[in-house]
């Protein structure tokens, strides 16, 4: 279900990704398009302006006429024909030119007349706009109100890709001051000439989408690939564990008979105490299955009350006997025994892990420094040994599953111990902390809330 589920983030992800890639470059393209169509129209304009007022010239130098501008007496005008207002240049907006006016003005005329020619304006057209040669069909018109007085197209063919397309560009430029005229322009651009514009940035976010779908992909088959090693380990651990519950109950049998067969009372207690630690084994066992049978792999803490000390001590007795071949010695750093609510079974199991760990790395003079703390509502307590210490770059990697140092390949080690008992103090809401320099020895600490 896990990787059903991460699958369909990943692919979901770079389906995403794809998109916004494709909707980025959509804008690119649009905000392309609006820089030409403002090009267009200031070309256009200066263009249409340009013509009319040569036009003008011509029609000026063919009827020249002589006139003097008589300033007139304001005091002789009626009232109503004096105008009032505020003559401030500041006050004007930017787009009054008195020379545009003019030409506005004097053009009204030539365009009564129908004397102005498409063919100089798109001449200049041609030669004027730098794109022309992008460019795939375009019109021009000339218009009075809704009528047409002129109209020029590139040719035949070029008609009829303008009437098909509805990407076209469209410009409309006001004639006259009457409103009456108007210049049209109808441009379509070739089709490729946004992509070939942006075909860097193109280019560019497609590498980048392939390439990231390129790691998303890597990392969803390594997922895969670690989930299945970690439901192989799994299955495998739940069979070995599984498969210790019968040697253990025949070995409780034994015992309990070698107890009822022995007289001589020192031997018959040693039987009874092996019993009790078998039994005990066997609990922890019924545990740890269940919790791998647990599909949330969550560990069902029942608190009780657990004398810290004294089970570091019973834990170190035993351990001495295990590790017989090794001279160890401790220093306990406790004033008097320290109670805290935990799990008896878990917790026991994770001091167990610390303290065996502590001595089966160290050399064989070993020396463990115990320290448990109880003040502000928290118990602190660490365990430093002599041993060989953890390598910087492996100190991050210690609490994490089935993980082995290579230089511990020749131990008897599976790389679950310091993993378990990691999740034993978090599901306390707790936290296990590491400090080790190598060569020098490691120090563990659990600190528990309570």
């Amino acid at each position: 279900m896990k990787n059903n589920i991460l699958t369909f983030v990943s692919v979901a992800a770079i389906f995403m990704l794809i998109i916004s890639q494709v909707v980025w470059v959509k804008q690119l393209m649009e905000r392309d398009k609006q820089r030409f169509k403002m090009e267009l129209e200031e070309t256009l304009q200066n263009i249409v302006t340009f013509s009319l007022s040569k036009e003008l010239s011509k029609k000026g130098s063919a009827n020249k006429q002589d006139f003097e501008l008589i300033p007139l007496d304001a005091s002789k005008l009626p009232p109503g024909a004096i105008i009032k207002g505020s003559f401030d240049t500041k006050e004007y907006s930017s787009d009054k030119n008195l020379g545009n006016f003019l030409v506005g003005v004097f053009a009204e005329d030539l365009l009564l007349e129908n004397q102005i020619s498409l063919e100089p304006i798109d001449s200049l057209f041609q030669r004027e706009f730098p794109h022309y040669a992008e460019i795939a069909a375009y019109t021009m018109s000339i218009q009075k109100n809704d009528s047409l007085l002129s109209k020029l197209f590139i040719d035949e063919k070029d008609s009829m890709i303008l009437d098909a397309s509805n990407k076209s560009v469209n410009v409309s430029i006001p004639l006259g001051e009457t409103g009456t005229f108007r210049y049209t322009a109808q441009v379509v651009f070739k089709p490729t000439i946004y992509i070939q514009r942006l075909r860097s940035v193109s280019a560019l976010s497609a590498i980048a989408v392939i390439l990231i779908s390129i790691l998303l992909l890597n990392q969803l088959v390594q997922l895969k690939r670690k989930s299945v090693e970690i439901d192989i380990h799994k299955t495998v651990v739940r069979g070995i564990v599984h498969d210790l519950k019968s040697p253990l109950a025949y070995v409780f049998t034994m015992l309990d008979s070698f107890e009822d067969n022995e007289t001589y009372e020192p031997n018959k207690k040693k039987y009874n105490i092996a019993k009790i630690r078998v039994k005990h084994l066997s609990k922890k066992i019924e545990v740890l299955l269940s919790t791998l049978r647990n599909e949330k792999n969550k560990l069902h803490i029942q608190p009780e009350t657990f004398n810290v000390t004294q089970n570091c001590l019973d834990i170190l007795k035993e351990l001495k006997v295990v590790y017989r071949a090794k001279n160890i010695s401790h220093v306990m750093q406790t004033d008097n025994d320290v109670l805290i609510r935990v799990d008896p079974i878990y917790f026991e199991a994770c001091l167990r892990n610390l303290l065996d760990n502590a001595i089966k790395y160290a050399k064989n003079d070993v020396l463990l420094n115990i320290s448990i703390n109880f003040k502000n509502n928290q118990m602190t307590l660490s365990i430093a040994d002599n041993g060989k210490g953890i390598l910087a770059n492996e100190q991050k990697k210690i609490f994490n599953e089935f993980y082995r140092s290579h230089k511990d390949s020749s131990l008897n080690s599976h790389g679950i111990g310091l993993f378990f008992s990691q999740r034993i103090v978090q599901a306390h809401s707790g936290k296990i902390l590491l400090e080790s320099v190598f060569g020098k020895g490691s120090t563990f600490t659990i600190v528990l809330p309570q």
